[in-house]
């Protein structure tokens, strides 16, 4: 359904108005402008009844390759072809008059795409009734709210029977409810045999909704291919950059509070990693049941987190513990030895190595970090003085042949009662 092939496109970009007029005035012989390529030699081929998901950060050209795609604009090199009618939902209200009311930009919109007046008519009440703005049809455009916007789009958009459906993070707006209602409409009209493209910065979206995935970065396709294999790897590279960026933070004195800077002086800080040293992790290991040392697990598989370390001296009471968070920093779970097991865990002075066992890791499909933690003793407040703490340096891969709403799975019996 959409074939397009080694598209770049270029932009201009001046310092100020009067560079261009000079520029047609010396007819080229001088340049007053700066090239910038939003998109470079990328392909992607969609076929009937696929979802394609476009991810990639800001700035990456997802948007202008929808808008080539729809054509809205041109490629300044390559090809494209897109068969049967397109929909696009690229800027909320594009294409809409907002001095027209809702149901006259709905008979307008219709008739752009070839529908006769008559055809529009039939169709309006199942539009006006999906975007549940019957009370409102009738008023302006221009009063509505950015959502009573996006549902008014989308529900024209959809039932004009497009071939091809393309949606640049429009229903991000929208209330959780009208996501979800868009979201299977979506999914009904892509087992209907039609086409879907979008873009989307939902991760569990993509993966749920899409056959494949296209991740551009810089204008370029950085991968396309399975939809799993995709966002995990985006989601990598996502959190590296955060790594990145929060190491150079915390060699610039950090961008926290004032009691955050006190901290940062008081602490042997490098990079994501800081303490007293008292106790200091020297290794790492997470271990699958078959006593196979990896970072890639099945969702449900045991895991033995292994930690070995070094003491200063003998301690009675350290607690240790390991964090767990999403590539995004939603946290996840913390387990301890303390909560864990209140009998106190003495350690000797020199190397030493503890496990972890955890018996099932019902994760869902995703990135994860984790995060070691050891203190000297338990105490007011946060267990006292931190010995080591080593804040999202380690990455797991959690891999899964099902889809788990949420964040993990849990196991459940489901019984009858009379």
């Amino acid at each position: 359904m959409i074939r397009v092939q080694n598209i770049s496109k270029l932009y201009r970009i001046y310092e100020n108005p009067s560079g261009r007029l000079k520029e047609i005035l010396l007819r080229g012989r001088r340049k007053y402008h700066r090239e910038f390529w939003a998109l470079e030699d990328v392909s992607l081929e969609v076929n009937t009844g696929e979802a394609v998901g476009v991810i990639g950060r800001n700035g990456a050209g997802k948007t202008t390759l929808l808008q080539i795609i729809a054509g809205v604009l041109q490629p300044t090199r390559g090809s494209v072809q897109v068969e049967g009618r397109v929909t696009a939902l690229l800027e909320l209200g594009s294409g809409f008059n907002p001095e027209y009311t809702g149901r006259e930009n709905i008979l307008l919109s219709g008739q752009i795409l070839g529908f006769s007046e008559e055809e529009m008519k039939k169709r309006i009440d199942v539009i006006v009734q999906f975007a549940e703005l019957e009370a409102f049809v009738d008023q302006p455009v221009k009063t509505y709210s950015t959502g009573m916007m996006m549902r008014l789009a989308f529900a024209s958009a959809i039932h004009v029977d497009p071939d091809v459906l393309i949606v640049d993070e429009a229903l991000s707006v929208g209330d959780v409810y009208f996501q979800r209602k868009s979201l299977d409409r979506m999914d009904y009209f892509r087992k209907a045999g039609k086409t879907v493209l979008f873009v989307s910065h939902d991760p569990q979206l993509v993966q749920r909704f899409c056959n494949r995935a296209l991740w551009l970065e810089g204008g370029r396709v950085a991968m396309q291919g399975e939809a799993r294999e995709v966002v995990t790897a985006y989601q990598a590279f996502c959190a590296r950059l955060e790594d990145a960026r929060l190491r150079d933070a915390a060699r610039n004195g950090g961008i926290g509070s004032r009691e955050h800077d006190e901290i940062l002086r008081e602490l042997q800080l490098t990079g994501a990693r800081w303490g007293n040293g008292r106790i200091r992790f020297t290794g790492v290991e997470m271990i699958n049941s078959r006593g196979e040392s990896t970072w890639v697990f099945r969702t449900g598989e045991p895991v033995t987190i292994r930690l070995r370390y070094e003491s200063e001296q003998d301690f009675d009471r350290p607690i240790f513990a390991v964090d767990m968070h999403r590539y995004d920093g939603v946290f996840i779970t913390s387990i301890n030895n303390y909560d864990t097991n209140p009998e106190p865990l003495p350690i000797k002075r020199g190397a030493g190595t503890l496990d972890l066992h955890i018996p099932r890791l019902d994760l869902s499909l995703n990135v994860y970090f984790l995060s070691l933690k050891v203190f000297t003793e338990a105490g007011d407040p946060d267990w006292g003085d931190p010995a080591d703490v080593h804040n999202q340096m380690y990455q797991f891969d959690i891999i899964s042949d099902q889809i788990i709403h949420g964040l993990m799975r849990f196991d459940a019996e489901w019984r009858s009662r009379k």
